[in-house]
């Protein structure tokens, strides 16, 4: 086994340890896998969030749609939902994973275009 590759594999051992997966497989559904990081309070915060997510997708198809103040008021409060939702959903183990292979494949030299 060349260096790089040893390298590459105590890596892999020391961020497997590090960092817990975001997507596991689902237990119920084969082939398909659960969001490891994402979850609310109870079914007020999931029926909040959604709703947040509807009002801005609709918001954005027609910005005209809604012109009351009260949805207006809401609008930082949705968005600021719908970003601590996809933060929750970011993967953080798998990018540095994947910055370990990058930089192995260019150690490697088995991509050209890797600088």
């Amino acid at each position: 086994m060349n260096p790089n590759e040893e390298a590459l594999i105590a890596s892999l051992h020391q961020q497997a340890k590090d960092h817990e997966p975001t997507l596991k497989p689902h237990s119920l559904f084969e082939g398909k896998y659960s969001v490891n990081a994402f979850y609310v309070d109870d079914h007020t915060d999931l029926l909040l969030t959604v709703r947040a997510m509807i009002h801005l997708a609709m918001r954005v198809i027609d910005p005209e749609l809604f012109g009351d103040d009260i949805s207006q008021k809401n609008e930082t409060a949705f968005v600021r939902q719908v970003l601590i939702i996809a933060n929750r959903l970011m993967p953080k183990g798998e990018e540095a994973l994947l910055d370990l292979l990058n930089l192995y494949y260019r150690d490697e030299k088995l991509r050209e275009d890797i600088k």
